[in-house]
C-alpha cells in the first residue's frame, strides 16, 4: 500500500482511543486504529506526523497540521496530549548533588515532586535559540521547563549552573 498524505482536501481525522484515531478519505475509505507519531516530537510538533497501524506500519502522512481541517487537528493534539504527557516544571526548590546523582524538587503542573539525573550532559537539554529546557530522570521520565526565563528568581539561581 503506497503512503497516503492527509490534508482537509484528502480526509479528515477522527479520535476513536486515548492514542488512536479513525482516516476517513474523501473517497469513502476508512481506516481504523491508526496511532499518530510525531517525527520531531520536541524540535517540530505540527509537522511530520505519521499514523502507523497496529503491527506499526506507516499507512498515512501528515506533512503540516495546518493543511487538516479543525477537527482533525484537535484529534492528533488530543491524543499527543495523552502520549506525550510531559510534566511542565513551574518552580524549583532544591537541586543538589551527591554521589555523582542530581536530586531534584520541584512543583510541576501535576503536582510536586523529587526525582534524579544522573548526568547533567546527557539528561538536561536546553534546546538551541530556545528558552525551553528538558530534562529526563534516572527512571527515563521526562519533564519541561517551557520557558527558563519565565521562572521566579530562586528557580533560575538553582537551575543556572546546569544550562
Amino acid at each position: 500500500m503506497a503512503r497516503i498524505y492527509v490534508d482537509k482536501y484528502t480526509g479528515t481525522l477522527e479520535r476513536t482511543d486515548l492514542y488512536l484515531v479513525r482516516l476517513t478519505m474523501r473517497d469513502g475509505t476508512v481506516i481504523e486504529d491508526l496511532e499518530p507519531r510525531r517525527l520531531f516530537p520536541f524540535s517540530n510538533t505540527t509537522m511530520y506526523i505519521t499514523l502507523l497501524d497496529k503491527e506499526e506500519r506507516e499507512v498515512a502522512f501528515v506533512r503540516d497540521l495546518k493543511e487538516l481541517d479543525e477537527a482533525s487537528v484537535q484529534a492528533l493534539e488530543d491524543c499527543f496530549a495523552e502520549y506525550y504527557m510531559i510534566p511542565k516544571i513551574e518552580q524549583l526548590f532544591d537541586i543538589s548533588e551527591k554521589f555523582g546523582s542530581i536530586k531534584w524538587k520541584v512543583k510541576t503542573d501535576r503536582g510536586n515532586v523529587a526525582f534524579r539525573i544522573r548526568n547533567r550532559q546527557s539528561d538536561i537539554k536546553c534546546l538551541h535559540g530556545s528558552t525551553r529546557v528538558l530534562i529526563r530522570d534516572s527512571n527515563d521520565n521526562r519533564y519541561e521547563i517551557i520557558d527558563y526565563t519565565a521562572l521566579d528568581q530562586h528557580s533560575r539561581y538553582l537551575l543556572f549552573p546546569y544550562l
